[in-house]
């Protein structure tokens, strides 16, 4: 007979050894022994002081430069903000489906609904991009037969259709009609013929790639509302979620600008909505072009246009900007939305549409190299809970591919931009490490560590080193020019591919992490009678005052309310006593430098008044100076409608300004 002690009962293995001497020599039966010595220390550890939880015990390497807090360990207290979603109630039936670039009638519907299939007119009108802020609708085109080729990707149809059963008031009643806005994947037969003269080059790996993001989603998020597709794809697709992935950035540009280009929005052209001489995002250097170059099909797809990546703040796209662009759809079919129950598009949850679109085109050009990325906002931006109602959906969706054997020849990146920023769970300390730690998974085929064993085992030991989305570019990129594990990458190198190990010495400072987005950090609480806090509390309110003075006569002046908490943390060793490189390569660093002073960097919340905003920033003090940077104030409760006497011409102070109009209507 076996038995297993409890893993308390492993803390004590003296007192358990001096049981067990006791005993035998008394000469007492071994069970009486063993369940005497269990008694003797669960009585002990009863009485003995638990271990402490700590947010900073992980499963990373101890001995690496940046260890990442265990975000799995105690989740309990966030079990308020959780609840169980019940499913969407959808219409019951669409007259008319796709499949394959072709148009069905729905003849389940047709029966239930007892039309009289003789008298069935249909038509549909072509959706087509005019610019990234408007669509144009064509005239009406005729339907004239069940399996119908309709030559664009997004129309709308409306049909109309009498009743088989008469009845004495059947002259009074309008006839039944359906209307609805579809999307599918219709073939491009130019853009095919091109990329089949591309020559293709032997430098690459023979791999697609597909990424599928949604909004606001950190690891804990996804495994709680997400558990199917999690499962599916730990124990059949294999793949490697990046436990110290690290945000850049605030919001969702910040996270998959660097993905797209391997920089960050500063470092590019000039593309901002307010800015006179601003270009468009086509000057961005996409990598989406050069997997055009290469010979693949492309396609980008988000939902939400008016909170579109490049077009909320941004000029958008002047030419569309892949073979395949979902914007046009959204666009022309938002207006629908609100007509229709929640989140749904006739008979379909909404978030089903871009994943079927997504799904036709990995089938429809599966002779083809393709590139993909949806980014979904919907079920997950206002309320994490939502995205449950994606959990069996988006499984069906991967399992769908890897049953076709799509996913035998695909690098698929499941990713999130960023924690949730604006629910309660962003209150909590734990929350405002889930948001600097979304969700990022990397799965490839099976048959890839046979053939590439020495970047799977990097890929592994990478998924708990600090990895952040210029590695993700830089993975991309490897996939169009494959250097792999022979790749020579230091501390120095902002992106590096996660086929080659990333080193344990890499801190956020190298990674290009600011520290107010460092996940790594030990944040020390600071007593609010501390002499630092009334400092940096009094350096914020003046800076944000400075930003909207020269709209006062629109925008009322801050003040503080409340300080809500204030920690502080200073800079590594390394960082401060840095001097230079002992080699021509930069792979010996030096360390002499002896700095004077010593920054430290304080991470305050508080809320202002007028309104009860609510922000959080990070503020370095160094001999006597304290700095404040715009990049570092986040906004971390909904500002709504309380910016809207600027709303339209100042996008840069909405998160700051408190309308004077509302001061004035509340007293």
């Amino acid at each position: 007979m076996a038995f297993t002690l409890h893993p308390k009962m492993r803390l004590h293995p003296t007192l358990l050894f001096k049981c067990f001497v006791f005993l035998k020599r008394r000469r007492v039966y071994l069970l009486t022994a063993i369940l005497l010595c269990c008694v003797v220390a669960a009585y002990v550890l009863s009485n003995s002081e638990r271990p402490i939880p700590s947010y900073f015990t992980s499963t990373s390497e101890i001995n690496q430069e940046c260890v990442h807090p265990d975000l799995f360990k105690y989740t309990s207290p966030l079990n308020k903000f959780y609840h169980k979603v019940e499913p969407l109630k959808c219409r019951e039936h669409d007259w008319v489906y796709t499949r394959g670039g072709r148009l069905f009638y729905n003849q389940t519907a047709l029966k239930s609904l007892d039309l009289d299939q003789e008298t069935l007119r249909c038509n549909y009108y072509v959706l087509s991009r005019k610019d990234d802020f408007s669509t144009d609708v064509s005239e009406e085109k005729p339907i004239y037969r069940d399996g119908q080729v309709i030559p664009v990707d997004f129309f709308k149809v409306r049909c109309t259709a009498k009743t088989n059963t008469k009845h004495i008031f059947s002259i009074f009643l309008r006839n039944p009609s359906y209307s609805n806005y579809h999307a599918h994947v219709s073939k491009k037969n130019g853009e095919v013929k091109d990329i089949d003269n591309v020559k293709s080059t032997a430098t690459g790996l023979p791999l697609n790639v597909m990424i599928v993001g949604f909004d606001s989603v950190s690891q804990v998020a996804w495994q709680r509302n997400l558990p199917l597709t999690y499962r599916f794809m730990k124990e059949t697709l294999g793949s490697v979620v990046l436990r110290s992935y690290n945000i850049v950035g605030d919001g969702t540009p910040q996270a998959l600008i660097p993905i797209l280009t391997g920089r960050n929005e500063v470092e590019l052209p000039d593309v901002l909505r307010r800015h006179k001489r601003a270009k468009t995002v086509d000057v961005y250097p996409m990598i989406w072009k050069d997997f055009k170059k290469a010979g693949y099909m492309t396609l980008w797809a988000e939902d939400k246009p008016i909170i579109g990546t490049f077009q909320y703040r941004m000029n958008g796209f002047l030419q569309q900007p892949t073979d395949h662009y979902m914007r046009t759809f959204y666009l022309g079919a938002s207006g629908q939305f609100g007509k229709e129950r929640h989140m749904c598009l006739g008979n379909k949850a909404r978030h089903i549409v871009p994943l079927d679109y997504i799904h036709d085109f990995n089938t429809m050009y599966r002779d083809k190299k393709r590139f993909s990325f949806v980014f979904y906002n919907e079920a997950s931006h206002d309320d994490l809970n939502d995205l449950q109602l994606v959990d069996s959906d988006l499984m069906h969706l991967l399992r769908s591919l890897y049953d076709a054997g799509v996913m035998n020849n695909t690098l698929l990146i499941t990713m999130s931009d960023h924690g949730s920023r604006y629910s309660n769970i962003r209150s909590t300390s734990q929350g405002l490490l889930e948001e600097r730690m979304p969700f990022v998974a990397i799965t490839l085929p099976s048959w890839f560590a046979d053939v590439y064993p020495e970047e799977w085992k990097n890929l592994n030991i990478n998924s708990h080193r600090l990895t952040t989305p210029y590695d993700l570019n830089a993975v991309l990129h490897d996939v169009l020019d494959f250097k792999g594990a022979k790749a020579k990458y230091s501390v120095q190198n902002r992106s590096i591919s996660l086929f080659s190990e990333v080193p344990r010495e890499r801190s956020c400072a190298d990674a290009d992490i600011e520290p107010h987005w460092c996940a790594c950090l030990t944040w020390e609480p600071v007593e609010l009678n501390d002499p630092a806090v009334n400092i940096v509390t009094a350096a914020l309110i003046s800076f944000i005052n400075s930003l909207i003075s020269d709209e006062y006569e629109k925008c009322s002046e801050l003040s503080l309310k409340e300080i809500l908490s204030v920690t502080k943390i200073k800079p590594n060793k390394k960082l401060l006593s840095f001097s230079g490189s002992r080699d021509k390569d930069g792979r010996v660093p030096e360390f002499y430098n002896k700095p004077k002073t010593i920054a430290t960097d304080y991470r305050i919340t508080i809320e202002t008044q007028p309104g009860g905003a609510r922000f959080e920033a990070t503020i370095t003090i160094a001999d006597e100076t304290v700095k404040v940077i715009e990049e570092n104030i986040s906004r971390i409760n909904k500002y709504g409608n309380t910016s809207h006497c600027i709303y339209a011409r100042r996008d840069d102070l909405r998160k700051y300004c408190f309308c004077r109009d509302l001061v004035d209507n509340n007293e």
